[in-house]
């Protein structure tokens, strides 16, 4: 980790600017906006979805002023320091054979971020994206039908990239950014590019059962591996022993009563050491 965070000033993002930072068979063809402020992104782009193609429409925000987490949480947004952004991708198949897409979107963005930024990415199930312990960001997928009655997959990402320490106090739980873990001068525009580079590919090859290729790499990042937790469901609580993930993306929890595998929920890391 460096002492000073690392970062190419409050440079406004462009789609001409992400563009130029994206390489690769297949993304020629992407659209890329970038809005000053939108309420949320992923919200934005499903408002589209019902009068207009977003298949392959990359929508980003300078900042977000309603901006959302898992379950509804709020997502901190302060302007022009970090990533926020959504793809619509229609992925032509049902909401039931997505098992694991989540998953699989914080394993690609993770290695294309590490590969380029000398980070380590850890990732917590099913959704967040942590540097050395502490959340960096996050991922929240929304589907929503086309006119076609087709699916169409909206992946958002939320990502600090340079997030100010006032925003920062805001946030309800330990925090980091890239910034402060990267040895190499970041600029969002490049960042963006890292991210699109991720999903594209992977989206454009999702098939049923999918996961399996990604679980490897899952297990190699996966931060509550071994540890004591806690998952809600709704009024209901699971306590255990976290033991990776299946193929489908299903967390392993090892209970008084035996393995149990959990499909969704919240999960929390109780106090204690890796066991």
């Amino acid at each position: 980790m460096v002492d000073t965070p690392q970062i190419l000033g409050n440079v406004c993002l462009s789609d001409t600017a992400i563009r130029e930072n994206i390489s690769g068979v297949g993304l020629s063809g992407l659209r890329i906006e970038v809005e000053e402020a939108l309420d949320s992104t992923n919200a934005a782009l499903k408002r589209r979805a019902t009068s207009e193609n977003i298949h392959g429409l990359a929508l980003f925000a300078e900042t977000q002023t309603a901006g959302r987490g898992r379950l509804g949480r709020l997502w901190v947004s302060p302007p022009k320091g970090n990533i926020y952004m959504s793809l619509g991708w229609c992925i032509g198949l049902e909401p039931s054979e997505l098992a694991g897409l989540s998953l699989a979107v914080g394993c690609a963005i993770g290695e294309g971020l590490d590969r380029e930024f000398g980070l380590n990415m850890q990732l917590k199930w099913p959704n967040d994206m942590y540097l050395a312990g502490k959340k960096c960001g996050g991922v929240l997928i929304d589907l929503v039908q086309s006119a076609n009655q087709g699916w169409i997959v909206i992946v958002g990402v939320g990502l600090n990239v340079a997030m100010p320490k006032l925003s920062g106090d805001e946030i309800d739980q330990p925090w980091t950014d890239l910034s402060t873990h990267s040895a190499e001068k970041l600029a969002r525009h490049e960042v963006g590019g890292r991210i699109l580079e991720a999903l594209v590919p992977l989206l454009s090859s999702w098939q049923v059962g999918s996961f399996g290729q990604w679980r490897e790499s899952w297990c190699r990042r996966d931060l509550m591996a071994g540890r004591e937790i806690s998952i809600q469901q709704g009024g209901h609580a699971i306590a255990g022993r976290a033991e990776g993930v299946d193929f489908s993306g299903a967390l392993r929890v090892v209970t008084h009563e035996g393995l149990t595998l959990v499909q969704s929920g919240e999960a929390s890391m109780l106090r204690g050491e890796t066991l």
